[in-house]
């Protein structure tokens, strides 16, 4: 699977259409079903980013990303070569513990390619933008700060995702590997 502009996928005018270009763009093997709501909420965020930075169409991002065998998805990442930014979408309200442990459990997941990452959720219902900050607090975020992270000087990753994530990073035996699995469990 590959980056696709969020430009792009949040342009066009049906959930059909928007779904046959993210299969061709993306190189998923099957068509994803793309939420109304989700894409809604992808197209609320591309409008306010556009209010604060002019080249959102430079912007690409892996959609809808489930790491492979685990089923963990990602609604929306950018992987650069020196940081990671993940931002999930919501519709309507939802807890910032909630939000929280979702956060948390991403960063978990995206911590296995050694990068720092910034961790932001929108809730479109309430134009909502939230961060999840290194002390593991839910703050509100300011739209200047996620277009300064989203545009900071790195290369995008160009390969396909899966290729990043595989499961047995996650999957630690303690017959095969004890130490690490002692590791784990400390932390």
């Amino acid at each position: 699977m590959k980056s696709l502009s969020i430009y792009t996928l949040t342009r066009n005018q049906s959930i059909e259409h928007i779904s046959k270009l993210e299969r061709q763009l993306s190189g998923r093997k099957f068509p994803l079903k793309i939420r109304t709501w989700e894409w809604g909420s992808m197209r609320a965020l591309a409008a306010q980013l556009e209010m604060y930075m002019q080249e959102v169409y430079s912007l690409r991002f892996f959609y809808s990303f489930q790491i492979p065998r685990l089923g963990k998805e990602f609604d929306l990442l950018q992987i650069k070569d020196n940081y990671i930014i993940n931002i999930e979408l919501k519709s309507g309200v939802v807890s910032d513990q909630a939000i929280r442990k979702q956060l948390i459990q991403n960063r978990y997941y995206l911590s296995v390619l050694g990068r720092p990452i910034q961790s932001y959720t929108y809730i479109s219902s309430q134009n909502r933008l939230v961060r999840l900050t290194h002390h593991d607090h839910i703050v509100d975020a300011d739209w200047e700060r996620l277009c300064e992270d989203l545009q900071k000087e790195g290369t995008n990753y160009e390969g396909n995702i899966e290729d990043l994530f595989r499961a047995e990073l996650y999957l630690i035996s303690p017959i095969t590997d004890p130490v690490r699995f002692l590791k784990r469990n400390i932390s």
